[in-house]
């Protein structure tokens, strides 16, 4: 089941006896989670029909589970990170799971229990195909691009903002929603009573992300502007990022340009690149200069040195900042 089709199944009161709650996208995980406490909840009640439990032994989760519920049809149990979801040595726990395959085989009608996975549950557990047996999955994947740049719009209402600025916003931001939500609360509050949200209040006042910023760092550095691309980085190190995780993140920004540059070659339209690459189009639109500059000879190389830069820290060959520095160095010179 989709969230989309979870959210309209407790608008209609269709709940089911057992969840499971899986998938990445943690703001919309939350928000089931609350609509389900929203409708069997009674106000006032609420702690006397809600347990909630961190991954709690298998009778604790039955005992909750058979409790009546007072003044209410349901009562809901919220099972967060049970460990017999996750990785565990062949035949651990084997008891466990036979307790919570009797439950789930025979669940009580009054009660609503959901599995809260923040993590993705290992297929190889025993308890992962009971609840997929026995409980309704319901999958959080991360947003598309297109119905992102809608939560976007729909988020910001009633203020306008243009889908390419708003694919702009979840570029800069990250496509994270509780991250985005915080952003665009200071965006409201930035624009007062101006209807249009634009590209220019984007830059003045939203936090860019990780990738956002070596985006920026790595255009510094395609355009030989060392000086700009080393104060990124300070400013970078000075917030706490390490210079393994930049690395990685650069070097993912060249094998980005490097795909691009090969399917530029051949002719493909726009909005395929941009498929194929993992970027909004309007990001497309802003590499294909860079590729077009660099050509896929330059890249190549340039990604073989991250790569390598990355190995010689790995194997302790450089210390992490001498090889950063000097990757980037070569990195600038190797333009033009």
């Amino acid at each position: 089941m989709t969230y989309d089709e979870f959210f309209a199944s407790v608008t209609k009161g269709e709940i089911a006896p057992v969840y499971l709650f899986q998938g990445e996208e943690e703001y919309v995980k939350e928000k089931a989670l609350q609509a389900l406490e929203k409708k069997l909840l009674p106000d006032g009640l609420e702690p006397l029909n809600e347990t909630v439990l961190q991954n709690p032994a298998a009778t604790t989760i039955v005992e909750a589970a058979l409790t009546l519920p007072l003044l209410a049809s349901m009562r809901l149990v919220v099972v967060n990170d049970l460990g017999l979801l996750y990785a565990a040595k062949a035949g651990e726990n084997a008891a466990e799971v036979v307790i919570l395959s009797d439950y789930l085989s025979n669940p009580m009608p009054s009660t609503c229990v959901v599995f809260y996975c923040r993590a993705m549950p290992d297929a190889r557990r025993k308890m992962l195909k009971l609840l997929r047996q026995y409980a309704i999955t319901v999958q959080f994947d991360r947003l598309s691009d297109a119905k992102l740049i809608k939560w976007i719009q729909n988020q910001l209402r009633p203020k306008s903002i243009s889908d390419e600025n708003a694919a702009l916003l979840f570029f800069t931001v990250g496509r994270e929603l509780m991250a985005l939500s915080g952003e665009i609360a200071k965006l409201l509050a930035f624009v007062g009573e101006r209807n249009e949200i634009t590209g220019e209040d984007i830059a003045k006042i939203v936090t860019p992300s990780l990738e956002s910023t070596v985006f920026q760092m790595v255009d510094a550095l395609t355009d030989g502007r060392e000086g700009d691309a080393f104060r990124i980085l300070a400013a970078m190190l000075e917030n706490g990022e390490s210079r393994i995780g930049i690395l990685a993140v650069i070097t993912r920004q060249y094998r980005n340009l490097l795909q691009l540059s090969l399917l530029l070659e051949k002719k493909l339209p726009e909005v395929e690149i941009a498929r194929f690459v993992g970027v909004p189009p309007f990001v497309v639109r802003k590499l294909r200069r860079k590729a077009l500059e660099e050509g896929t000879d330059r890249l190549k190389e340039k990604l073989a040195l991250c790569v390598d830069t990355d190995y010689a820290i790995k194997c302790g060959k450089m210390r992490d900042d001498a090889a950063l520095d000097r990757a980037m160095l070569l990195l600038c010179e190797r333009t033009g």
